[in-house]
């Protein structure tokens, strides 16, 4: 039982072990043919598939061949933040030609599921958990965000930090997402409970004999002491010496190479998303709420750093795509005065920025793509206000003119900044 160990790299490994297991049963080469692009040993969906085909296409092309020209082309084509991937189904050939890549790129897996860990730990102590205190809890909330971030954040949130892995348990299967996945959970919790960290790096099986393509080699080129061969349809094939001035299709046995230095991973979502108003504090959160006597419900979460008429700048919190902007003298709206609306470059989020001071939204943004951190306007008290303050809200996909309802669904803006990493 690991209720007290510290987040150490036992602790790591179970956690790759419950993760690994629930989605795969550790298989590195496993393929999901009935949900859209679904890879490898933590099951990565959709865009985040792309994203680690696209690193081993670009870290490992020694490694990197076989794979259908359907779908190489693609990956290197289309970019891995492409909305497109998440309803790109694979054919069975694409799917059976992927199975040695996985295979040989297990260390890039392996990486890439230390780097989602690691941001979720960030994640779990934005919450105020401690992750050394409570190593079991943290490796259960993994299991859960891994699956859905939104949901795992829903079951925390009814949480104390000091809750137990029971306690844990119970909420996460009283969640209507999760608690559909009994079975899933019911594992997650075993394994931690079991605190067993065996067959966490099962070693990988030979190379099968490699399939040469049809048709003519089009372009030899030397890539160390290898030669990469690529052929009229795209496909590729690697041969290594012998060590008799001779290549071959299969890498002969040799020393593994000496270890370097672990470099430590980068921050979640590398650093992209942003608090979006700093200097602020939560002075209203999102649902229901009493004003004046009278109950109603709130649609986003109010940010408030001053009394003053102009308070701190307004950013966007990750790349954004702007929609719409008006500023408040320029007519904005009644209720929301000053405001700024863009979505996500992939799509997954829209966000709505409320309330900024007469002459500082930046309309000259709308229709362009602006970077995470962009200056968008200032806090205000602009519209249907009593204060000065940013009033944000998000909705789930990529809308060009949102609004609370009866016109749309927002959904609460805290969980998705805490999920990719915003300390707010």
């Amino acid at each position: 039982m690991l209720g007290s160990m510290t987040y150490d790299d036992t602790a790591k490994k179970l956690a790759v072990k419950v993760i690994g297991t629930v989605e795969s049963s550790l298989n590195y080469s496993a393929i999901n043919f009935n949900d859209p692009i679904t890879v490898g040993v933590a099951q990565w969906f959709g865009k985040r598939a792309a994203q680690i085909l696209k690193r081993m296409r670009l870290e490992n092309p020694v490694e990197y061949y076989g794979v259908a020209a359907s779908l190489d082309s693609q990956i290197e084509s289309i970019g891995p933040t492409d909305p497109y991937w998440d309803s790109r189904y694979l054919t069975q050939t694409e799917g059976n030609s992927l199975i040695g890549v996985l295979t040989r790129n297990q260390a890039i897996q392996n990486n890439q599921l230390s780097t989602d860990l690691d941001a979720y730990v960030t994640v779990f102590e934005s919450y105020n958990f401690d992750a050394n205190a409570h190593t079991d809890t943290l490796i259960y909330f993994m299991s859960m965000h891994h699956q859905g971030p939104l949901y795992a954040l829903q079951v925390v949130q009814t949480l104390d930090t000091e809750c137990t892995l029971e306690e844990m348990h119970a909420a996460c299967l009283a969640n209507p997402v999760l608690g559909r996945y009994g079975s899933r959970y019911q594992t997650t919790y075993d394994l931690i409970k079991e605190a067993d960290i065996s067959g966490v790096d099962p070693v990988p099986p030979p190379d099968p004999d490699p399939v040469f393509p049809n048709g003519n080699a089009k372009l030899i080129e030397a890539v160390g002491d290898m030669l990469l061969v690529k052929f009229e349809n795209n496909e590729r094939l690697t041969f290594y010496p012998d060590g008799r001035g001779r290549w071959t299709g299969r890498k002969a046995a040799q020393a593994p190479p000496e270890p370097t230095p672990e470099q430590p991973p980068p921050p979640a979502d590398n650093g992209a998303w942003h608090h979006p108003a700093p200097g602020t504090t939560i002075t209203s959160g999102f649902g229901p709420r009493s004003f004046d006597g009278l109950a109603y419900y709130h649609w986003g979460v109010d940010l408030s750093s001053t009394t003053a008429v102009v308070g701190v700048d307004i950013i966007a919190v990750t790349a954004l795509v702007i929609t719409t902007a008006y500023d408040a003298y320029e007519g904005g709206n009644q209720t929301a005065g000053g405001y700024v609306k863009g979505h996500t470059v992939d799509g997954a989020y829209t966000f709505s920025y409320n309330h900024m001071a007469d002459g500082t939204v930046n309309t000259s943004i709308v229709g362009t793509t602006i970077p995470a951190g962009t200056i968008i306007g200032k806090e205000g008290q602009t519209g249907n206000v009593t204060g000065t303050h940013l009033h944000l809200e998000c909705y789930e996909g990529a809308l060009n003119d949102p609004w609370a309802p009866p016109y749309g669904n927002p959904i609460d803006p805290l969980p998705v900044l805490r999920a990719h990493g915003v300390q707010i």
